[in-house]
């Protein structure tokens, strides 16, 4: 379900790094692929390495410079890890960004030494184990921080803050996501791709105590089902 991603010459800059004059010559000699839109050139991404240099890849390795007071490399490791962050921007994030604008994230990837960090510091309400913000990423005993893979990241898109129902419609009906927890038409959206690609929605709700927990769930076409169910 993954859709062809097209990026504008000022996008595809910024990627590659060249000036207006380079990217032409680049056009022009066929090294690279593109569609013409009137007087717009739209480019066909030929190197998914380079969607790491992507704004929303930086938010997604660097969220955690917002909410703790550490400087660390916070870039995924592994090669699966690194496979699942491409997906999730290729897959999710960029679809998302281009149908409703720019996207804030709250809570991204989380590598190895962070994890260490927020367990120590701030662990409530993480679950390192299955949450997927871990991807694939090894502890110091060199196990899976997670035992799930793919990679999850928790995000809110700017103008839509009370509007997010809309936004998980959107994903269960057009992209290939693994897992959604929807916390509400307000709160930010925890969505994950993986290597089953379950497209599982999960619905979690408020204890009388305070504490999130489970709901209503569905998979594939039921997802769709309970997805127009839950818009507000």
């Amino acid at each position: 379900m993954t859709q062809e991603l097209l990026f504008s010459s000022k996008d595809f800059k910024q990627l590659l790094g060249v000036s207006d004059c380079e990217l032409m010559h680049m056009r022009v000699s066929g090294k690279l692929k593109f569609v013409k839109e009137g007087n717009a050139f739209l480019y066909k991404l030929h190197d998914k390495q380079l969607l790491l240099k992507h704004p929303i890849a930086n938010q997604l390795l660097n969220w955690y410079q917002v909410k703790h007071p550490i400087s660390i490399d916070n870039s995924p490791k592994e090669v699966e890890s690194i496979n699942s962050t491409l997906m999730l921007i290729e897959a999710i994030l960029l679809p998302i960004s281009k149908e409703f604008g720019d996207i804030k994230i709250t809570y991204g990837f989380v590598s190895s030494e962070l994890n260490r960090y927020i367990q120590k510091n701030s662990s409530s309400g993480t679950y390192p184990s299955i949450d997927q913000h871990a991807a694939s990423e090894l502890n110091n005993s060199n196990n899976h921080i997670c035992k799930r893979h793919g990679l999850a990241c928790d995000f809110i898109v700017n103008g839509y803050e009370d509007k997010m129902d809309k936004v998980m419609l959107f994903i269960v009906n057009n992209l290939g996501f693994d897992k959604i927890y929807y916390y509400g038409n307000d709160r930010p959206l925890h969505v994950s791709v993986g290597i089953d690609s379950e497209r599982h929605l999960q619905v979690m709700n408020v204890s009388d105590k305070g504490r999130r927990i489970p709901g209503r769930k569905a998979y594939g076409n039921e997802a769709k089902v309970l997805a127009e169910e839950l818009i507000q």
